[in-house]
């Protein structure tokens, strides 16, 4: 497995750290079992972070619909009310 030099931090007892990245093949329920060994506040930005991604491709999709469809003002705001709504109740969940 290949890895790539990062960059070089100081460490409190002044020691060299170097960071590395790999890349690793892990399953859904491996994943999952990390989650779930983060502390709550790791947990809440990975939230948030996931559902930054997903709402991303949620209103890319909607574009793509809204190109193809006539759709009215009423009918669009609708929809954005439900999706800010729908981010809502996903990041009150802790």
């Amino acid at each position: 497995m290949k890895s790539e030099k990062l960059a070089i931090d100081k460490r409190p007892d002044n020691k060299d750290l170097t960071m590395t990245t790999v890349q690793l093949d892990l399953s859904f329920d491996q994943i999952k079992r990390l989650v779930d060994r983060l502390p709550r506040q790791e947990k809440a930005e990975l939230a948030r972070y996931l559902d930054d991604q997903t709402l991303f491709t949620e209103m890319r999709r909607v574009r793509r619909e809204l190109k193809k469809l006539p759709i009215a003002l009423t009918e669009l705001d609708a929809e954005v009310s439900a999706a800010k709504k729908a981010r809502a109740a996903r990041a009150r969940r802790p």
